[in-house]
């Protein structure tokens, strides 16, 4: 695969690149209380650096307290801050990388139980500012706020930063007063587009005043915020030119505002690379004069080298894929595509952060680098898996890597487990790969794979393992009252079951909406019986408004609060607090998504047998991919 436009060299301003890829800022929440530096913070970015990203931009860093946004935010708002950010720096230039960061304000999305103060406003908005306390701002603070940005950007030039990104995207305070949707002023700081950029140029002059003019100072915009009455890619291609009028280095273009953050860290609903036209219109309008970065779901470096190849951008922006292996630009350079763990989109762990903080549902270590360094064991052991699903094929790789022997036993044909089946509907082509890459893995790392046997205690104890680690998996739930009535698993309608014109799907969470889409998009006639008061309520937020949204455009009914009594086939029998008892009739085919439940005779039997063994993934309790990954990883780096 040719490379050439990816690994080239790029200059912006005086700082020069070794590539044309750039590590998006994304908030970790690994930042200390008072926002300080952690060594989890450090590796971290350490760890990226080290994987060949030409330049990292660190996350989201408040120029003062009262523009915090997050929970343990970082902050670059007093020279107390100096230490651990110069710490930062140069752990990343020993690793031979370069490094940005971005200086953000919060205004209305700061977080009043976080940044010690009362909320900063642009204009007071009904019903979108609910915060008790806010103000609007006087023309005397925002003068004094630019002082503060320039304060920042010459603590982040004292401390060994390469660059500094003024963030004028995804309706933090710059974008404020960019927006018409959130700047209604009627001063010199609003109604007019000169007025709108007046704020942000004064920021980027006092700056540029504060770190020099051979300093690189770059800017990312929200070129369109899909809320209707705020930007849109026409009325932002202006503003990228007046940002190019007045010495700015670099663009960095992205989407989404506070209300449409789903397109700013796009599920993988949405197109692959969906941003890259909107970066070519702005590369256009500023007359190529600055480089343009580009976010949005770019994931792998073959079609990073087609935008660039194409012109429309010059540096491409990669986030969750290089939290998913931070190693994505050596091994993408050195023709090892085929390693590089996939992202899945499916923000689980960089966003919703089930376990306190940023992690990922493919890559375990991610923020616990030094907790889980790449080492090998003292105490080598023969480990058998009995399972071939995500958690059990974490497991075994991890062993492996470890220098443990290990024995894989999975009772199918292929490797995957519920990923065969989480693949087949609309937008799911990641877990495919995911699977593909577990496959690759395993076939690569020397473990003795055995397709078609089921794990039992008696071919276990013949295999003398030192260690066993069980991962079964999960089987659907199939009530009493579903026996005799002809109803489908969900799971087997993915896989290729045959399904009549007229569907009625039992059970409304995220199988079943999947199921059900993926019915919807063949021309079925689709209807959801949910118990709840709302459709997979579990799911991930950003996933689910555009899963959501795409039900409705397909016709699929919903019937909500409403339980199954019995089912006859084509016939429920079912019972809601509005109409009472009733009969659901005239369907073709029933299906059954009522979740699943945990395979765990053979951990039972195991332990009956003396055979000492960790359960981990669905056996356990069925989940998600992430914590069948974490488990499985957990349990072999233990051995």
């Amino acid at each position: 695969m040719n490379t050439d436009s990816i690994f080239s060299p790029i200059t912006i301003n005086s700082l020069a690149i070794k590539n044309r890829l750039v590590m998006s800022s994304m908030v970790t929440q690994y930042a200390a209380g008072n926002g300080e530096v952690t060594d989890q913070m450090l590796n971290y970015y350490a760890d990226r650096a080290r994987g060949g990203v030409g330049l990292i931009m660190v996350e989201a860093t408040y120029v003062e307290r009262q523009g915090n946004s997050y929970r343990l935010g970082l902050g670059i708002d007093s020279d107390a801050m100096l230490p651990g950010l110069t710490r930062l720096t140069r752990a990343v230039h020993a690793c031979g990388g370069k490094i940005g960061i971005q200086l953000q304000h919060g205004g209305r999305t700061a977080n009043p139980q976080t940044n010690g103060g009362p909320v900063k406003l642009v204009s007071y908005i009904p019903g979108i500012t609910p915060y008790e306390g806010a103000r609007v701002l006087t023309c005397d603070e925002i003068h004094a706020l630019a002082d503060v940005y320039a304060g920042a950007a010459l603590r982040a030039r004292e401390a060994g930063f390469d660059l500094i990104e003024l963030h004028g995207a995804h309706g933090y305070l710059l974008n404020q007063f960019l927006s018409p949707f959130t700047n209604r002023r009627q001063d010199e700081y609003g109604g007019s587009e000169e007025n709108r950029l007046r704020f942000p140029l004064e920021v980027l002059k006092a700056c540029r005043n504060a770190v020099g003019a051979d300093f690189p100072v770059t800017v990312r915009l929200s070129v369109d915020e899909f809320n209707g009455t705020g930007l849109a890619l026409e009325q932002s291609l202006p503003i990228a030119r007046a940002f190019a009028d007045n010495g700015i280095d670099a663009l960095n273009i992205s989407v989404g505002a506070c209300e449409t953050n789903r397109y700013t860290i796009p599920p993988s609903c949405l197109p692959e690379g969906f941003n890259a036209d909107r970066a070519a219109a702005v590369r256009r309008a500023v007359d190529a004069r600055v480089p343009v970065a580009v976010a949005g779901r770019i994931h792998d470096v073959a079609l990073a080298e087609a935008i660039l190849a194409e012109g429309k951008a010059d540096l491409i922006v990669m986030g969750r894929p290089l939290i998913a292996d931070p190693c994505l630009p050596v091994k993408s350079r050195a023709g090892n595509i085929a390693t590089v763990t996939p992202c899945l989109s499916c923000n689980e762990g960089c966003v919703s952060a089930p376990f306190g903080n940023v992690t990922c549902a493919v890559n375990p270590r991610a923020g616990q680098e030094a907790r889980f360094p790449h080492v090998k064991t003292e105490t080598p052991k023969h480990v058998v898996v009995a399972g071939g699903g995500p958690a059990g094929l974490q497991a075994a790789l991890t062993a492996a890597e470890r220098g443990h022997r290990v024995t894989l036993l999975e009772r199918g044909s292929s490797l995957g487990g519920l990923l065969h089946a989480a693949c087949r509907p609309p937008h799911k082509q990641p877990y495919e790969r995911l699977r593909l890459w577990f496959e690759h893995a395993v076939a690569h790392s020397g473990i003795d794979a055995r397709m078609g046997v089921e794990a039992s205690a008696e071919n276990i104890r013949e295999l003398r393992p030192d260690a066993v680690i069980v991962a079964t998996g999960s089987e659907p739930v199939i009530p009493a009252f579903c026996k005799g009535s002809g109803a489908l698993a969900a799971q087997d309608v993915l896989m290729g079951a045959e399904c009549g014109k007229r569907t009625l799907i039992l059970g409304g969470g995220l199988v079943g909406c999947e199921t059900a889409e993926f019915l919807a998009e063949q021309g079925r006639e689709v209807v959801i019986l949910e118990l709840r008061d709302a459709l997979a309520p579990d799911m991930e937020t950003r996933t689910r408004i555009f899963m959501l949204d795409r039900l409705r455009q397909l016709g699929v009914e919903t019937l909500l609060n409403t339980e199954v009594l019995a089912l006859s086939h084509g016939c429920a029998r079912v019972r809601d607090k509005l109409r009472g008892e009733r009969d659901l009739e005239g369907f073709d085919t029933l299906i059954m998504a009522f979740g699943y439940r945990s395979r765990s005779l053979l951990f039972r039997q195991l332990a009956a047998a003396s055979l000492p063994a960790a359960a981990v993934g669905d056996c356990v309790r069925p989940g998600k991919v992430i914590t069948a990954v974490r488990q499985g990883f957990l349990a072999a780096y233990s051995l």
